[in-house]
């Protein structure tokens, strides 16, 4: 049969599906000469070509979220990768990005207390010192704005402004940067202290810079 005939034959797809299996079948004999003589001539290069298919086949296909333990947790192909040390501590990084900064910000908290006890605070609240109230003056980086409140980035933590505070900016998120803002700002405690989100709350907008 020549090549046209073929073509003319396989227009629609079971045809041409039933014609590329009969040519398999009429293949298989000499697939199977050509496997004996791979596996008599093959190379260490190509043995390990194919067990890293099998290890593929089996890692990404045959396996589910419940992994044998008896040779350690499997991840794609990490395990073979001489970089998967560096991989799993940028995993870690970026798990306890968020914790490191709210350590960070109630660390400078603390510090700002410390230089700020209750015997030496007056009624007056300024920059960096806290009054009776625990309230500061800080600047602030405005993050969002919403219908019904907005929020702040400082270096003591996340400020929440409620809306009679009158930040009249458009609704939306900024970019860290875009509007500096400088707040009257009262500490509402520690994380796991506190009944609030943020550990500030604006109390007044002393002036707005975008």
């Amino acid at each position: 049969m020549s090549a046209t005939t073929i073509l003319t034959n396989t227009d629609n797809y079971n045809t041409a599906h039933e014609s590329m299996k009969d040519m398999l079948n009429q293949d298989y004999d000499l697939e199977e000469v050509l496997h004996y003589i791979d596996s008599v001539q093959y190379t260490p290069e190509e043995l390990n070509s194919l067990q890293d298919l099998i290890y593929y086949i089996h890692t990404s296909k045959m396996t589910d979220e419940w992994e044998s333990f008896d040779t350690g947790i499997k991840i794609g192909d990490f395990d073979k990768d001489p970089n998967e040390l560096e991989y799993f501590r940028m995993l870690d990084r970026q798990e306890m990005y968020g914790d490191m900064y709210a350590f960070e910000d109630e660390n400078e908290t603390h510090q700002m207390f410390a230089m700020n006890p209750w015997e030496s605070r007056t009624q007056i609240p300024d920059y960096d010192k806290a009054n009776k109230r625990s309230e500061i003056t800080i600047d602030a980086t405005v993050t969002h704005v919403g219908e019904n409140y907005s929020t702040a980035t400082s270096k003591y933590g996340k400020v929440f402004i409620p809306r009679p505070c009158g930040l009249n900016l458009p609704v939306a998120s900024y970019k860290e940067g875009e509007v500096h803002v400088s707040l009257r700002v009262r500490f509402q405690g520690f994380e796991g202290c506190r009944k609030t989100a943020m550990p500030w709350r604006a109390i007044a907008i002393i002036s707005i810079n975008n």
